[in-house]
């Protein structure tokens, strides 16, 4: 390897922990785990949609977007539900998958159940209004018990 190779590789590390990177990184788990599952992922084209994914439930669509966290804070992790400043809606996602990075732990919640909230706080250690969405696969359509929570 020459100088300007390790300083080019270099750069790449420093520019891996990034907003975009960490996004990048939580679809890919999202996809891993969801096609790990039995679910179709597909990706949309370009980066203008409001959504990040799309889940193919059998019978429709679902417009997923997908947030993570990696640092909590006095016993909760918080995620940021909106875009650049619009909270999100019902006419442009259907889920939000929320991925907690230090559990590899995932919440799969309906828009319904958090717009227009802009903030959503996580409680793993117990409680929180988001609880009975953690793991919560088969509302994307996996099936099988071992996927209901």
């Amino acid at each position: 390897m020459e100088l300007q190779d390790a300083i080019w590789v270099g750069d790449i590390a420093a520019a891996g922990d990034t907003r975009k990177w960490s996004g990048e990184q939580a679809e890919a788990a999202f996809l891993h785990k969801a096609t790990g599952l039995g679910l179709s992922v597909l990706t949309p084209w370009g980066d203008s949609e409001r959504y990040d994914l799309v889940v193919g439930s059998g019978k429709r669509l679902l417009r997923v977007q997908v947030k993570s966290t990696r640092y909590v804070g006095e016993r909760r992790f918080s995620i940021t539900a909106r875009g650049c400043t619009a909270a999100y809606t019902a006419e442009e996602i259907d889920f939000l998958a929320a991925y907690i990075v230090p559990l590899d732990l995932w919440y799969v919640i309906p828009v319904k159940a958090f717009a227009p909230r802009k903030c959503l706080r996580f409680y793993p250690g117990g409680g929180g209004r988001y609880e009975k969405y953690r793991e919560a696969w088969w509302r994307l359509g996996a099936t099988g018990a071992a996927h209901r929570v």
